[in-house]
C-alpha cells in the first residue's frame, strides 16, 4: 500500500471511529439515513482532510480495501463501520489538556508525538472564537490541545507527569479538572461583575432591591422521562459532553422520574436535544424519551423555576437568584439549577 492510500485510510476510519463520532454530529445524522449506516464517498470527499489527500472516490475506495474498521459497499461508492455504535460514548475521563502546543505543529506531527506515552485516538485542536475564518490557520490556533487516550491509566500517567515538547515544558492535566477549573474561574469573574453592578446601581439609585434574575426564555423546554429514578440533577445533565453542558439553563425535577429542562435559547435547544438523540446517549443505561413540553406546560414550568429561585434569593438575602448557569444547583420544591 502506497504512503498516500495508508493515509486515506487512516484518515476515514478516524471519521467513522467512536471518538470522532462523538463530536460528529453531521456524519452521525448522514449514518443515520441510511438503514445500514452507509455513508457515500462523495460526502466524505467534503471534509477538508481528506479532500486535501485526494478529489477522486476511486482512490478512497482502493484505499480502503481490506480494511478491518470498514465495509465497502458493493457498488463501491458508500462506506460503513464494520462494528455497531456503542449506546454511549463518553472520552471525558481519558482525556488530558496539554499546553504549551506550537500552533504551526500538524495534527500527524501531534498525534505522533502523544503517541509515544500511550494509544491516541484523537487529539484536538482548540480555536479562538470569532475573528477572521479566512486568516492563517496559526493566528486562529489556540496553543493547547486536548488529547483523548485509549485508557484511562495513559491518560493519568501523562497528566501526572507531562513531558517537554521541543524543548519546552509541557502542562497538563485531566479534562474534567480543566473545565472545573475555567468554571470556577468564570463563576468568579460573573460574582464580581456583578457585584460591580450592584454598587453602581445602589450608589445611582440608593435602592436595596434584589438584584433580577435574567427571564427564562421561552419555547427552550423539554421533558426527559424513561430512565427511572434519577438520583440527581448532575445525572441528567450528564447526556452532554462537559463542554455542552453549558447550554442547560435550568434542571427542575418534580418528580423522581422525570427532569424538565429549560435550555439557554430555542436555537440551543434544538441543538442539544439533537445531539442526544444523534449521540443515543444514555441516562442510568437507557436512551431517554425527549419530549418538547407545550406553551402552556412551559409557562407552569417558568412559574415554578422563577418562584424557586425568587425564594431562594429571600433565603440568602438576596444573593441567591442566579438562575443562570454557573450555580451549582440545589433543592427546593423538587427543582434543581442547571450547573456549570
Amino acid at each position: 500500500m502506497s504512503d498516500l492510500a495508508a493515509r486515506i485510510r487512516r484518515q476515514v476510519e478516524f471519521y467513522f471511529s467512536d471518538v470522532n463520532i462523538a463530536k460528529d454530529v453531521f456524519l452521525k445524522s448522514k449514518m443515520a439515513e441510511d438503514p445500514e449506516g452507509f455513508v457515500a464517498l462523495d460526502v466524505l470527499l467534503t471534509f477538508n482532510r481528506l479532500n486535501s489527500l485526494t478529489k477522486e472516490a476511486k482512490v478512497i475506495a482502493e484505499a480502503l480495501a481490506g480494511s478491518d474498521k470498514l465495509v465497502m459497499h458493493t457498488e463501491g461508492l458508500s462506506v460503513r463501520r464494520k462494528d455497531p455504535l456503542p449506546e454511549s460514548i463518553q472520552t471525558d475521563e481519558q482525556t488530558v489538556y496539554v499546553k504549551p502546543v506550537p500552533a504551526t505543529a500538524s495534527l500527524e506531527k501531534l498525534q505522533e508525538f502523544f503517541s509515544a506515552y500511550g494509544t491516541v485516538l484523537a487529539v484536538w485542536r482548540r480555536y479562538f472564537q470569532g475573528g477572521n475564518k479566512d486568516a492563517p490557520a496559526e493566528s486562529r490556533t489556540k496553543p493547547s490541545v486536548f488529547v483523548v487516550f485509549s485508557s484511562k491509566d495513559d491518560a493519568e500517567k501523562f497528566a501526572a507527569a507531562p513531558p517537554q515538547y521541543d524543548g519546552v515544558q509541557l502542562t497538563a492535566q485531566m479534562k474534567s479538572a480543566y473545565l472545573e477549573e475555567k468554571a470556577a474561574q468564570m463563576a468568579a469573574k460573573n460574582k464580581n461583575r456583578k457585584r460591580g453592578r450592584e454598587g453602581e446601581d445602589g450608589a445611582a439609585a440608593a435602592t436595596t432591591a434584589a438584584p433580577r434574575t435574567p427571564a427564562m426564555p421561552t419555547n427552550s423546554s423539554y421533558r426527559i422521562a424513561g430512565c427511572g429514578e434519577i438520583a440527581k440533577f448532575s445525572d441528567v445533565k450528564g447526556l452532554w459532553p462537559s463542554e455542552e453542558q453549558r447550554g442547560v439553563r435550568y434542571v427542575f425535577m418534580p418528580t423522581k422520574e422525570e427532569a424538565l429542562i429549560i435550555f439557554q435559547d430555542a436555537e440551543t435547544a434544538e441543538k442539544m436535544v439533537e445531539s442526544v438523540k444523534a449521540r443515543a446517549a444514555t441516562l442510568q443505561g437507557k436512551q431517554p424519551t425527549v419530549t418538547k413540553l407545550s406553551e402552556e406546560e412551559e409557562k407552569a414550568l417558568i412559574e415554578s423555576v422563577e418562584k424557586e429561585i425568587s425564594e431562594r434569593a429571600a433565603q440568602h438575602g438576596g444573593r441567591g437568584g442566579r438562575g443562570g448557569r454557573g450555580g451549582r444547583g440545589g433543592r427546593g420544591r423538587g427543582g434543581h439549577r442547571g450547573g456549570r
